[in-house]
């Protein structure tokens, strides 16, 4: 780990294991933060948006709008199933919108 933390990662993952589950791998790539376009992308992607539809939104061809998606999968470490449980994550480089004012 890049914060010196690994001996707590190493017994967080022992206490998961010993209560029976398995920890997630997390492979987030620090050093190489999204673009404002890859951000974009997976944010509607992350809506549920087709390569069709996100590429007709922003005017990109849908095989670069796939290539961008690849390349946020492998930065955030996840697929598209998990991008929107990603953008509520604030450590992986995709700050969540602001929530709307309840009053």
């Amino acid at each position: 780990m890049r914060c010196g933390a690994d001996a707590l990662a190493a017994r967080a993952r022992d206490e998961l294991s010993a209560a029976g589950l398995r920890p997630m791998q997390l492979r987030v790539d620090h050093a190489s933060p999204l673009t404002s376009q890859e951000q974009a992308v997976a944010e509607r992607a992350a809506e549920g948006w087709s390569d069709a539809r996100i590429g007709e939104a922003t005017g990109l061809e849908e095989r670069e709008v796939a290539r961008l998606l690849s390349d946020v999968y492998r930065k955030v470490g996840t697929d598209r199933a998990g991008l929107a449980k990603r953008l509520i994550t604030p450590t992986v480089g995709l700050p969540r919108r602001p929530a709307p004012d309840p009053g």
